[in-house]
């Protein structure tokens, strides 16, 4: 199927969605993928306003008759969701955006998600590798119920989850707070990127900070890598030098 495309045509699963989403009428939604607009018709009657992206324009003819609140950008999501406002997002996102989604997410203000995944990436996000060191350091992640295949047209070939994303707000310990440090400058190479983490973390001065690092004896090859070219097995071992 192009561009990921399996369209949820269970109203009672898209009623779920919004129930647990709590909308209200100063809320600004973010919905990703609208496809046919049947979740975004119905987001319209309650929020103030909604900022609908789709990257697939040929979908226009079921998108240019919608309520005057729904504003829709044709554009790649993970190109604009930066200079987006919303607190809110809503989405039945497509299955090959969900992890480079979810990283972006670490870096914007907003209140709630509430997002249908695949079951596979709900389960990666439990799991033991990078993205459940990112998960479990930024979020709170709530299952609100699994989505069988045979409430989309096309049916996929995996079953769904819609999980509740919520900032994590309780206090983060120190190991927490440097893991944190480092995920937020994942363009920059893990040794800059630790040297900040130390700096912001435990106070250090940037020479006590790269004096410990040279401690933890990480290989050059991963220093020299940025945060987010690191393999799991590179970034597993880093996070047991943080934890030693």
């Amino acid at each position: 199927m192009e561009k990921d495309q399996h369209f949820l045509t269970n109203l009672e699963v898209i009623n779920k969605s919004i129930e647990s989403a709590k909308i209200n009428d100063v809320d600004f939604i973010l919905e990703i993928g609208p496809g046919q607009g049947i979740l975004t018709k119905e987001l319209a009657k309650k929020a103030k306003k909604i900022v609908a992206v789709e990257i697939d324009k040929t979908l226009e003819k079921y998108l240019c008759n919608l309520p005057k609140n729904v504003q829709i950008i044709y554009a790649n999501i993970l190109e604009n969701i930066d200079k987006l406002y919303f607190n809110k997002i809503i989405a039945n996102i497509p299955y090959s955006i969900s992890e480079p989604l979810l990283k972006k997410l670490i870096k914007k203000d907003f209140e709630l998600a509430i997002l249908l995944i695949g079951e596979k990436f709900y389960k990666l996000l439990n799991g033991k590798d990078k993205l459940n060191i990112i998960s479990k350091t930024f979020f709170e992640i709530e299952k609100i119920m699994d989505v069988p295949k045979e409430n989309f047209t096309p049916k996929p070939r995996v079953n769904s989850v819609i999980i509740k994303i919520t900032k994590r707000k309780d206090g983060l310990n120190n190991e927490e707070k440097i893991i944190k440090e480092i995920l937020l400058q994942d363009d920059k190479k893990l040794k800059n990127a630790l040297i900040y983490a130390f700096v912001r973390a435990e106070n250090l001065t940037k020479k006590q900070a790269k004096e410990k690092i040279d401690k933890m004896k990480i290989p050059a090859e991963s220093l020299e890598k940025n945060v987010n070219q690191l393999s799991n097995i590179q970034f597993n071992k880093l996070m047991k030098s943080i934890t030693l």
